[in-house]
């Protein structure tokens, strides 16, 4: 008895814990208090800005483009709304955070989203 709800007791964690990983959500950039929201769409995750004090940043626009998973990582485009530029980015999800490492030529940078509860 005490093994089966050791066993259901791992099986339940460990489904949270890949729950945890995923890009689903909505997400404080920490600029411009501007929001994105997560969707999925042809096999591929995409998130779109769902608002923002950006003037520049359109309520609507995809800002996450095309993301596919890889390992424990997913691949992509982000689309810089100030540059007016399409990114290759890596992001890897965390609890309640996303970490994404953006990078231009020679040039990277990493940026860190959270989760809105």
């Amino acid at each position: 008895m005490k093994i089966t709800g050791l066993i259901f007791l791992m099986i339940l964690s460990s489904t949270s814990i890949f729950a945890q990983k995923s890009l689903d959500g909505v997400w404080q950039t920490g600029v411009d208090n501007t929001k994105i929201e997560t969707y999925q769409k042809d096999g591929a995750m995409f998130g779109k800005i769902i608002s923002s004090d950006n003037p520049k940043a359109k309520t609507g626009t995809d800002i996450l483009r095309n993301f596919k998973k890889n390992g424990d990582s997913w691949e992509g485009q982000l689309y810089a709304v100030k540059r007016d530029k399409l990114v290759n980015a890596i992001i890897i999800p965390t609890q309640n955070k996303l970490l994404i490492k953006l990078s231009v030529g020679f040039f990277s940078k990493n940026l860190e989203w959270l989760k809105v509860p």
